[in-house]
């Protein structure tokens, strides 16, 4: 479709006032006579700004200030994105969408404009149908700390089992844990792990099954299952877990770990389980023994 431009409006407009046929001006610009006309009205109304562009659309919603105010708190103490910040507001009876939630974050250099989309994941996302079907174990570097941080992390509910930090990653210490979060909640019958030497035998002098972790999950009935060497996302819900834990808690609004991991239970709601809580999943799943 043909388009005016802002100089050709003028153009048409100053080519009338100067007593040009209308035809011929609306002939030149490949537009009607009555197109003519109507800027012609447009700017003895309003003046040139009337021929400018204007933007189309939905008009920009305006926020309320205490509503602004307790968005961009809850991105400073917790570092919630827009979605999450979205799902709390709806819970308190606020209608505001992601995306006006973002703009307000971006305004305020709150978060990092996202150029270019995401691209399609190569992947397919697992989740198991029960708790205790599968739990997720890793070590990672506590920066807040300066120890070794572990968890072990349900796969169908995201719960924080058992955690704890360390002097050294180990087998004593994992396994020290997996006692601590069976006694909590219960065997699993899988545990996954990455090929970290706290699990797997990394040399070949070693046989697998005779490593201390393998012949403690030997003994106690648990299936051992190793993530493929440079495919992060088979163990990846507990990788992000630590992401989110890392990024969250230097927002300082927690004192410890143990403080950080009860809301993370207990009060964060998660995307991946519709906005609940993992402590709200495992409590409607009933976990099968």
């Amino acid at each position: 479709m043909y388009k005016l431009t802002y100089e050709k409006r003028v153009w048409i407009v100053k080519q009338v006032l100067n007593g040009q046929p209308v035809g011929k001006i609306a002939l030149a610009q490949k537009v009607s006579r009555i197109t003519a006309f109507k800027l012609l009205k447009a700017y003895k109304e309003y003046g040139w700004d009337a021929l400018k562009d204007h933007k189309t659309g939905r008009s920009e919603t305006v926020l309320n200030q205490n509503v602004e105010v307790i968005i961009l708190d809850l991105r400073k103490r917790f570092g919630y994105g827009p979605g999450r910040i979205e799902h709390l507001l709806k819970s308190k009876g606020f209608g505001i969408s992601h995306r006006q939630i973002e703009k307000l974050l971006l305004r305020n250099g709150l978060v990092q404009p996202n150029i270019r989309k995401q691209k399609p994941r190569k992947w397919v996302r697992y989740e198991l149908p029960n708790p205790n079907d599968l739990w997720h174990t890793d070590w990672s570097y506590d920066p807040f700390t300066q120890k070794q941080l572990s968890v072990y992390l349900d796969d169908r509910t995201r719960l924080i089992t058992s955690f704890g930090l360390f002097s050294n990653a180990n087998a004593n210490n994992t396994i020290a844990l997996l006692k601590t979060g069976i006694a909590c909640y219960g065997k699993p019958k899988c545990v996954m792990t990455d090929h970290g030497s706290q699990y797997y035998a990394n040399k070949a002098s070693i046989l697998e099954q005779n490593t201390q972790f393998r012949i403690v999950l030997n003994a106690l009935g648990i299936k051992h299952y190793v993530a493929r060497v440079n495919r992060p996302q088979t163990n990846g819900k507990v990788e992000r877990f630590f992401l989110t834990y890392k990024t969250e808690y230097a927002t300082k609004s927690f004192t410890t770990v143990k403080d950080y991991v009860r809301h993370y239970n207990e009060e964060r709601p998660h995307m991946s389980l519709g906005f609940k809580t993992p402590r709200q999943i495992w409590s409607e799943c009933k976990p099968l023994s």
